[in-house]
């Protein structure tokens, strides 16, 4: 048995189906493999034209040509534009000297439409995507460049101005620091020669109020000189003032607290420390302000605390982290301390309510005064979300 017949018996059905379905393979690697696609399609569809010239497998044939030429290699490119030219004009050559002249013309523009247009089309649309990929690269490269130009400039500016912070303060600061303690060192040489003529001073009496401001005065300055020479690396740097390498941190309380002892001992305070073992990831705006609200009240014990114990505890609990600072408002013998420094420091008063306010713009609670539970005792206490509220 032949099986079904096709075209008045002549080919056999297997055999006008095996060119489509090989052409169908081929055009599953279209795109990965572009050039072997298109080199079965050109055998399979020349052998199926000098067999029985069927049109289903030339269309198929069409859409290969048109892939290959898209996303083939440069060589088959140029490969596929070249033969299907040479191939058009050699076939309608042939048709045109071998047959009817009319006939051979209309068959070379079938061939072409069927070779060269599936071709060229591949080709302006595969140079269409180059353009635009490079443009798009070209766009890349000059939002770099715009992004160096910009970062060069705001660098330039942060040099300039740390420049100028330096050699508007600095100077007057180091004058500051450098006068008062000159004035300090007087005092200390006048102190211990009226001690060796035989000077006596009064037992129990207050210490000098100037020498302590002009300590106090000393002290901050050169705090200052620190904190300015801090800001003037971090205008110098070209890290951006987003990066965090300078930012006050919760696990720098310790750091401060050390800072501050030496001052603590010759004022006869003693700084008692309760930290967690790990503290807790809190936004920036939240270190930030729990390291200046301590920072401050240590600036006050040290100006107005009398002689006693400081207790500085930080507490994390319910979302929440709590800091206090108490200490002593009355000396051993129980008289109050008297607090001519802070009549004579300029600002004096504005840091309870520079605590206040920082407390106030993350959604905290502040609050200072006498502690109702330990009498003779003044406690500083600040009540801190674990996140910044908006």
């Amino acid at each position: 048995m032949g099986g079904s017949q096709v075209r008045g018996g002549d080919i056999p059905a297997w055999q006008a189906v095996l060119p489509v379905v090989v052409l169908c393979a081929a055009t599953a690697l279209r795109s990965a493999r572009p050039a072997p696609a298109v080199a079965v399609g050109t055998l399979t569809v020349i052998v199926e034209t000098m067999s029985s010239g069927g049109l289903g497998p030339v269309l198929i044939y069409t859409d290969l040509l048109y892939a290959a030429a898209l996303y083939g290699a440069p060589w088959l490119c140029r490969l596929l534009q070249t033969g299907s030219v040479t191939a058009t004009l050699a076939t309608t050559v042939v048709l045109v000297l071998t047959g009817d002249r009319s006939e051979g013309v209309t068959t070379g523009v079938i061939v072409a439409l069927l070779l060269i247009s599936p071709v060229w089309t591949g080709v302006l649309i595969r140079n269409h995507k180059e353009r635009a990929d490079t443009e798009r690269q070209r766009a890349a490269q000059i939002n770099r460049l715009a992004e160096l130009d910009r970062k060069t400039v705001l660098q330039t500016e942060r040099t300039r101005m740390a420049r100028e912070l330096h050699d508007l303060v600095a100077n007057h600061l180091s004058a500051i620091a450098i006068h008062s303690s000159a004035v300090l060192s007087l005092a200390g040489a006048k102190g211990e020669k009226g001690e060796k003529d035989g000077a006596a001073e009064e037992e129990g009496a207050e210490e000098d109020p100037v020498l302590r401001a002009l300590a106090v005065i000393r002290e901050n300055s050169v705090q200052g000189l620190a904190e300015m020479r801090r800001m003037v690396v971090l205008l110098r740097s070209d890290r951006g003032v987003d990066d965090d390498w300078d930012r006050p941190q919760l696990n720098a309380l310790g750091s401060l607290v050390e800072q501050a002892r030496p001052a603590a001992d010759a004022a006869a305070l003693t700084l008692h420390t309760e930290f967690p073992e790990h503290f807790p990831e809190v936004s920036s705006v939240i270190e930030v302000t729990a390291y200046r609200i301590v920072q401050e009240a240590l600036t006050n014990v040290l100006k107005h605390a009398s002689a006693g114990r400081v207790h500085i505890r930080c507490e994390t609990g319910a979302g929440q982290l709590t800091l206090s600072v108490d200490s002593p408002l009355t000396r051993p013998d129980g008289r109050a301390r008297q607090r001519p420094v802070a009549q004579l420091t300029t600002g004096a008063g504005a840091g309870l309510a520079g605590m206040s306010e920082r407390a106030a713009l993350v959604g905290g609670i502040f609050d200072a005064g006498p502690d109702r539970t330990a009498p003779g005792r003044w406690r500083v206490r600040a009540v801190l979300p674990l996140t910044q509220h908006s």
